[in-house]
C-alpha cells in the first residue's frame, strides 16, 4: 500500500475525507492528499503534531509507515 498507511487507516476508520481533516486540523488538503497517495513520503514537523493532536497519538505513529 503506497502513502501513509495510519493515515490512510485512520481516515477509513473515522468515515472522514480529506477535506474534513483538512479543515478540522488547519492542515492544507493538498497536504493530506499527497500525504495519503504517498507523494509526499513523510510529513513536516507540524503537520506530524497537528495530525497527533487530532488523533491523539504519538508523533511516531504517524511517521511509521
Amino acid at each position: 500500500m503506497k502513502g501513509n498507511k495510519f493515515l490512510r487507516k485512520r481516515l477509513k476508520a473515522e468515515q472522514m475525507s480529506q477535506v474534513d481533516l483538512a479543515r478540522k486540523t488547519g492542515i492544507k488538503q493538498q497536504t493530506i492528499s499527497r500525504l495519503v497517495n504517498g507523494v509526499t513520503k513523510h510529513p513536516s514537523r507540524d503537520t506530524a503534531l497537528r495530525l497527533a493532536n487530532f488523533f491523539q497519538v504519538s508523533t511516531d505513529e504517524i511517521y511509521q509507515q
